[in-house]
């Protein structure tokens, strides 16, 4: 492991050097899933949940939430990770895509900027039914990702998800494709609710109808990983660079495209120096989780960089929350950072931002 000032890095492989100069886009996959509507398995407002994805695409793209009254905030009142992102995007100038997959709010931003792939948001995962169609969303990821090839000028994709209650799902998906996921999968929540978040996972795996990795993702899986998968096999194949902004939840799809390609496609794309995962200090030091022992044990060598961002430094104790385990991670803000620090940006420059329009993101809060 090397450690740098702004990004602790794991397996680099020259992969940060390669990505040195080179024009990015940032595309972000969103989705709702059913069974937070009536179980806590996210670390997100329930009151707020179903307008989180829409509401943090809205920020990032406009600099404002527009389906809610501020970003959304988690159920310590720790902004949402998107405030990290649009920091990235606004003073690096990096074009947003948002990938609609389920979200249950649509987002209000330009329809340059939004791509609808299925309306219906992901199932209950409890009862095995998150979707029918996950061969179906693979292909159109597949396509998205050929298309964005042709018709836009970029080498790096850093590819973020908004999905509440994704890890959850995540472990669906590790457990069912036979990985020991059990204890190693992070939580938007300080304190992660493990045990419901298994319950929750071997009842919907019981329905699966097989262990083929597309019926195991239309049991428990969600709309994001699929979509996810297709792209990155086409970005590859086109020769850009991925980083898969995310946690454990990027670990996940790391483990759907292996085995995609392992029985379906066989590209190798995992061993291809393409692809790489980005998350940040607060996952990666997350003693509930273990992303890095999951990467071990999908044994594939692809670098895992986590950006820091020195929050314990700020005055807002919304921040400070992050250093105290709430998020963590979300809306790519890892994996755009890598991305940023790599090409100029530093931590204190996130951080300004951020504290510079905290109080106007949040001004209906503070009057609360």
């Amino acid at each position: 492991m090397f450690l740098s000032d702004n990004i602790i890095s794991i397996n680099d492989n020259n992969f940060l050097e390669n990505i040195k100069g080179k024009k990015p886009l940032f595309i972000s996959v969103i989705s709702n899933i059913e069974t937070t509507k009536y179980l806590p398995i996210s670390g997100v407002n329930r009151k707020v949940i179903e307008y989180t994805p829409a509401a943090d695409m809205e920020l990032v793209i406009l600099g404002r939430s527009i389906s809610l009254p501020s970003p959304p905030v988690d159920t310590t009142m720790c902004p949402s990770p998107a405030t990290i992102t649009r920091a990235n995007v606004y003073l690096k100038d990096i074009p947003v895509l948002t990938v609609d997959a389920g979200a249950e709010i649509k987002p209000k931003i330009p329809t340059s900027t939004y791509i609808p792939v299925d309306r219906k948001p992901t199932g209950d995962i409890s009862k095995g039914l998150a979707m029918e169609n996950s061969k179906k969303l693979f292909e159109t990821g597949r396509k998205i990702g050929k298309k964005l090839v042709v018709e836009r000028d970029f080498q790096v994709a850093v590819i973020g998800e908004c999905v509440p209650g994704g890890t959850t799902s995540a472990l669906g998906v590790l457990l069912g494709l036979g990985y020991d996921a059990e204890d190693k999968v992070s939580s938007g929540s300080v304190k992660n609710p493990k045990e419901l978040k298994l319950k929750v996972v071997e009842e919907g795996l019981k329905r699966a109808k097989s262990q083929d990795v597309f019926d195991i993702l239309n049991a428990v899986g969600d709309k994001m990983m699929p979509v996810v998968a297709g792209m990155v096999f086409s970005l590859v194949k086109c020769k850009r660079y991925v980083i898969l902004g995310g946690g454990t939840q990027m670990a996940s799809v790391l483990a759907v495209i292996k085995e995609i390609d392992r029985k379906y496609v066989k590209e190798e794309v995992l061993d291809s120096g393409y692809i790489s995962i980005g998350t940040t200090e607060f996952l990666l030091r997350d003693r509930n989780s273990d992303i890095k022992g999951l990467i071990k044990e999908i044994e594939c060598n692809i670098p895992l960089y986590a950006s820091r961002f020195y929050y314990e430094r700020s005055k807002i104790e919304g921040l400070k929350a992050y250093c105290r385990g709430a998020v963590k991670e979300g809306v790519g803000a890892g994996g755009i950072s890598v991305y940023s620090y790599t090409n100029g940006l530093s931590p204190d420059n996130i951080r300004e931002y951020v504290e510079k329009n905290y109080w106007e993101w949040y001004k209906s809060k503070s009057s609360d």
